[in-house]
């Protein structure tokens, strides 16, 4: 099992497998920051910023939109790669604001488990694993 605790992933795309890998990652304890061409996914904040939830502690999804990654893009995945092996999280809205984007940031605390009375469930890494390759991602 892998340690999720404090490691950052970002998601590219904002597609029903990109929401649902997000949502898979976050319930497994990642920080993910799910980067869109959009200024917000359609249904983004209706679905994840549920009346309710906990705002203490670190937020664990930051949107990061009006991104386009990928050769021609605004940003490779190598350079994801590159900013993503730096302690700090800010590092890329920062690279992103020095070449001049119009960028959409949120971030927030999501807690899958805190929107039912049940108890959080072991993580099923399997399928975490099988969902998150469905959407393109950046560790």
């Amino acid at each position: 099992m892998p340690s999720a605790l404090g490691s950052r992933v970002a998601v590219i795309g904002d597609g029903p497998a990109a929401l649902s890998a997000t949502e898979r990652l976050i319930g497994a304890g990642m920080c993910v920051d799910l980067i869109s061409s959009r200024p917000a996914p359609f249904g983004f904040l209706r679905h994840f910023a549920a009346p309710g939830t906990p705002t203490d502690g670190t937020p664990h999804l930051r949107l990061i939109g009006n991104v386009r990654v990928g050769s021609g893009g605004d940003i490779t995945h190598r350079e994801l790669h590159a900013l993503g092996n730096h302690a700090d999280p800010d590092l890329l809205v920062l690279e992103l604001h020095a070449r001049g984007l119009a960028i959409t940031t949120w971030e927030g605390c999501f807690h899958p488990a805190a929107a039912t009375a049940e108890p959080a469930a072991p993580t099923d890494w399997d399928a975490v694993i099988s969902r998150a390759g469905l959407a393109p991602l950046c560790f």
